[in-house]
């Protein structure tokens, strides 16, 4: 069973995250973690923008809150976006990521709290933060997915070994079927063929 799903976009890829969200059925029985970097010059009220009349719910989390399924959530500005044991948290720790929240410290917890269920999709050209964390949930045994566009016409590889990152390397239009795939218990073998023709 794959139900965490976890998302990073990097500044500038507000418009490929709404195309990929609104694409969700609303009845998707999976839980979905959202990172966009932002800058303070132009922050975006990324929630309200999500939660549209027929779509997946979407809110910004509330430290500590329950886990549900049919649920999108949003990462505080400023606060990183962590889970364990069936919560969700915002912390303001660590600079060591250039980003806060951060891509890859949403990718490390999802992977360290749930393993196998987790499928990470990484947007547009947010390798700078991102890789690690995806190499992190594939480790893991969950799904990986690359956004295949002009920025990253190439799947990511780990910045230190050069392993590929993404099982799929999909463009934005394909992301959704397959992550609905995934949850509805396709294993990902299924789909080797095609992604090897890329």
């Amino acid at each position: 069973m794959r139900d965490i799903i976890v998302i990073g976009a990097p500044v500038g890829g507000a418009a490929a995250l709404l195309q990929l969200a609104g694409r969700f059925p609303p009845d998707l029985e999976a839980s979905v973690f959202v990172v966009l970097h932002a800058t303070p010059e132009n922050p975006i009220l990324l929630a309200d923008v999500l939660n549209a009349p027929g779509r997946m719910r979407a809110a910004d989390v509330i430290d500590g809150e329950a886990i549900e399924r049919r649920r999108i959530y949003v990462a505080a500005d400023g606060k990183h976006l962590l889970m364990r044991d069936g919560r969700a948290y915002l912390s303001a720790n660590g600079t060591e990521h250039p980003h806060r929240p951060s891509i890859d410290v949403l990718f490390t917890s999802a992977a360290e709290a749930y393993n196998a269920r987790v499928i990470g999709v990484l947007l547009l050209h947010a390798r700078e933060d991102g890789s690690r964390g995806l190499h992190a949930i594939r480790k893991a045994g969950g799904r990986t997915i690359a956004h295949r566009n002009e920025q990253m016409p190439e799947k990511p590889r780990h910045p230190e070994t050069s392993e590929e990152l993404a099982h799929d390397h999909l463009e934005i239009d394909e992301i959704a079927p397959r992550l609905v795939a995934y949850v509805n218990g396709v294993n990902g073998n299924d789909f080797a063929s095609s992604n090897d023709a890329r």
